[in-house]
C-alpha cells in the first residue's frame, strides 16, 4: 500500500472513529468497498440527519460558555475571531480544544506577516550561503548542497521556535459555518452517533476529494488503477 492510499486510511480512521487493520486495508480497493467495511463497523440509524448542522450544534454547545454571545447570536455567519478576541485567544481555543478534544479542532496558526518575514529570511540566507560557498569552493554543486542544508536546518529550527506566536485561524475555517464544515469533514465520529449508508457514502466520498483533490470518480472507481493514487 502506498503512501497516498495510507494517508487516505489514516483519514477514514479519524473521521468515523473505526480502526481499519492493515489486512483490511489492503482489501479495500473501491470507495464503495470503504463505505461498506464502515457500514458493517458503525451503528446505523433510519432517520437522516445534515451532518454540517450537528457539528454546528457540536460547536454551539462548546463555544458558547466560553463567548459573550447569546444563543441566539450563535450563527454560521459569525467571525471566529469575534468569538476568540487576540487578547484572549490563545487561552480560550486551548480550553475548547481540551473540552472537545486537541485532535479535533484544528489548532492555531502563525500570522501571515510570520511566514512571509521567515520565508523571506530562508531566502537570503540560501542565497548569502550559496555565494559565500561558491566564492570559496568554486564548486556549485557543493554551494547548492550547502544552501539547501542551511535553509532547511533554519526552516525547522524557526517553526519549532515560532510554535508560540501561532494566534490566528487559518483561511480555510474564517467563520462558524466553515469550522463546522471542517469538523464534519475531519471528525464527524465525536458527535455522529448513527449513520445512514447514504450519508457513510457521501463523507466517503468527500474526504477523498479533500485528500486528494480529484473528485472524477465513482463508488467503483479503483484507488490505484482508476483514480491512480499509490
Amino acid at each position: 500500500m502506498g503512501l497516498d492510499l495510507v494517508e487516505l486510511v489514516i483519514r477514514f480512521e479519524d473521521a468515523f472513529g473505526v480502526a481499519i487493520p492493515d489486512k483490511v486495508a489492503t482489501e479495500l480497493t473501491t470507495p464503495r468497498q470503504v463505505t461498506d467495511y464502515l457500514v458493517s463497523q458503525l451503528d446505523l440509524g433510519s432517520q437522516k440527519s445534515c451532518i454540517s448542522q450537528q457539528a454546528f450544534y457540536r460547536l454551539r454547545k462548546q463555544f458558547l460558555p466560553l463567548t459573550q454571545l447569546q444563543r441566539g447570536e450563535f450563527r454560521t455567519t459569525v467571525m471566529l475571531s469575534q468569538l476568540f478576541p487576540v487578547e484572549s485567544r490563545k487561552e480560550l481555543w486551548t480550553e475548547a480544544r481540551s473540552q472537545m478534544s486537541v485532535s479535533v479542532l484544528p489548532s492555531l496558526v502563525r500570522p501571515k506577516w510570520l511566514v512571509y518575514g521567515l520565508t523571506l529570511l530562508i531566502i537570503m540566507t540560501a542565497i548569502i550561503v550559496f555565494k559565500h560557498s561558491y566564492g570559496i569552493s568554486g564548486n556549485g554543486g557543493i554551494a547548492f548542497l550547502l544552501s539547501v542544508s542551511v535553509s532547511g536546518v533554519l526552516a525547522y529550527a524557526s517553526q519549532f521556535a515560532t510554535r508560540p506566536l501561532r494566534s490566528e485561524f487559518s483561511r480555510e475555517y474564517t467563520t462558524v459555518g466553515e469550522l463546522a464544515d471542517y469538523l464534519a469533514l475531519h471528525s464527524p465520529h465525536t458527535f455522529k452517533k448513527n449513520w445512514m449508508r447514504d450519508e457513510i457514502a457521501e463523507t466517503v466520498r468527500l474526504i477523498i476529494i479533500d485528500q486528494t483533490g480529484t473528485g472524477k470518480f465513482h463508488e467503483d472507481s479503483r484507488f490505484v488503477q482508476d483514480m491512480h493514487l499509490d
